[in-house]
């Protein structure tokens, strides 16, 4: 059986109502980690699919459908913000315009270590931008999205404009060695620094994305690759 034929059939069984949502909030974009989550309320653990951690988390996620008059959906995510992470992450990189959220939905018998389990038994994964940040609290962050096709009403430059905050993906330490795989900054000397501008050990490295705790550390006075605008006001968007 196709993996939407089985899909298509266990929706239609008595299983349908264990469909685990799976979110995935993916800061590349800005040089920031992938966060993901889940909101089923079956699971009081983290759960695995296709060998990622999702950690349990309130969210409320609305706006997904298609309309009958044939516009793009504007989903609305909220998300707990308790423990303060997401607080974190937008302290660091800003309202995280432009990242990627990613919904996925599957059935909890396909998850990691049940017996059905299957990476590839899943419905249409939904893909979205952050289009704005709508609410902040200590209690939860809201964001507005928008389909990652949709380009209707976009204005250059095509990112945020942060001030501060770096964009650039930095090379990780894998344990033997610096992976460049994924890295979009040049910076591959043997000098290593910690988040705060501090020498640290290959293990422990890691750019602050600020530019004298950061890039200056790294290239001195030479021509500088920060992705950041110090030239303009903190928090000023494109």
């Amino acid at each position: 059986m196709t993996v939407p034929a089985l899909i298509s059939t266990t929706a239609q069984s008595l299983e349908a109502d264990q469909i685990v949502h799976l979110f995935e909030l993916d800061l590349a974009l800005i040089g920031g980690p992938v966060y993901r989550f889940t909101s089923s309320t079956l699971e009081t653990k983290p759960v695995s699919f296709g060998g990622e951690i999702y950690s349990p988390s309130p969210v409320e996620a609305s706006g997904f459908e298609m309309t009958s008059q044939g516009t793009l959906p504007r989903p609305t995510v909220k998300v707990a913000n308790v423990a303060g992470i997401f607080s974190a992450a937008i302290n660091e990189f800003g309202d995280l315009v432009g990242c990627v959220i990613r919904r996925i939905r599957t059935f909890r018998r396909f998850l990691d270590g049940e017996a059905d389990a299957d990476p590839d038994a899943h419905f249409p994964i939904d893909v979205f931008r952050i289009e704005q940040k709508s609410n902040q609290n200590r209690v939860y962050v809201e964001w507005t999205l928008a389909a990652a096709f949709d380009q209707e009403g976009r204005m250059l430059p095509g990112r945020q404009v942060l001030q501060s905050a770096c964009p650039l993906i930095y090379r990780r330490w894998n344990g033997t060695a610096f992976d460049y795989s994924a890295a979009t900054c040049p910076y591959n000397g043997d000098a290593c620094f910690d988040a705060t501008g501090a020498v640290t050990t290959p293990a422990k490295d890691r750019c602050s994305k600020r530019l004298k705790s950061g890039c200056i550390k790294r290239f001195g006075s030479n021509p500088l690759p920060f992705g950041g605008f110090p030239g303009v006001g903190r928090g000023s968007a494109g």
